[in-house]
C-alpha cells in the first residue's frame, strides 16, 4: 500500500497490532524505505513504549484521543521533518531519562560529547521541537547551514535521524542550550 499510494506521512495504530519491538521495528524500516514518516497512535502513554517506537524510527508518538487539530497539527509538524509527542509522554520520557539515561547510566549534558556551542543550540532547539526553517530563522542562520549542522549532529552522536536527535536532546539536557520564544 505504501508503495501503491505513497503517503508522506503514515498514522500507525499500535494497539491495532500486537506490537513487539521487533515489529515496530520492521514497519518503520519499511516506511523508511518508502520515505515514509510515521506518527504512532496509541491508548497507552507508556513511555517505553514510546521509547521504542521513537528509537524504531517514528517521528511522533500520540494518544488516541488527540483532538483533531492536535493531530493535524501533529502530522503537519512530522511531515515538515518535526516531532510530535503528546505532553504527557514526553514528560514522563523526559523525566524518567533524566535520572536513568538511555542505557542505565546518568544522563548529563552530552555525558562527554564534544559539541561546539552551536551545535549544542541546535541541538536544544531540536529538543524543543523546531523545524529546520524555525530554527534558521531564530538563529538567523542559513537553512542550508542548519540542515550542515543537523547532518554533523547525527555523525558525531552516531544517530539515525532527527526524532534520534530530538530524543536524545531531551534525555540529555540539551534543551536548556536553546532558547525557544
Amino acid at each position: 500500500m505504501l508503495k501503491e499510494h505513497q503517503p508522506r506521512v503514515l498514522l500507525m495504530d499500535l494497539d491495532s497490532f500486537d506490537i513487539e519491538e521487533l515489529l515496530a521495528r520492521q514497519l518503520v524500516s519499511r516506511t523508511a524505505e518508502e520515505s515514509v514518516k510515521v506518527l504512532a497512535l496509541s491508548a497507552n502513554l507508556d513511555p517505553g513504549t514510546a521509547l521504542k517506537v521513537l528509537l524504531g524510527g517514528a517521528q511522533g508518538f500520540l494518544h488516541k484521543d488527540t483532538p483533531v487539530q492536535g493531530l493535524v497539527d501533529a502530522i503537519r509538524a512530522v511531515d515538515r521533518g518535526g516531532v510530535a509527542l503528546d505532553p504527557q509522554v514526553a514528560s514522563e520520557l523526559v523525566t524518567a531519562l533524566r535520572f536513568s539515561g538511555p542505557s542505565g547510566v546518568p544522563a548529563g549534558p552530552g555525558n562527554g560529547v564534544k559539541l561546539t556551542p552551536r551545535q549544542r543550540q541546535i541541538l536544544g532547539l531540536i529538543g524543543h521541537g523546531l523545524t529546520n526553517v524555525e530554527i534558521a530563522d531564530q538563529l538567523q542562520l542559513g537553512r542550508p547551514t542548519v540542515k550542515t549542522h543537523i547532518s554533523s549532529l547525527l555523525r558525531t552522536l552516531d544517530l539515525r535521524d532527527r526524532t534520534q536527535l530530538a530524543v536524545y536532546a531531551c534525555t540529555h539536557g540539551f534543551r536548556a542550550h536553546a532558547a525557544v520564544p
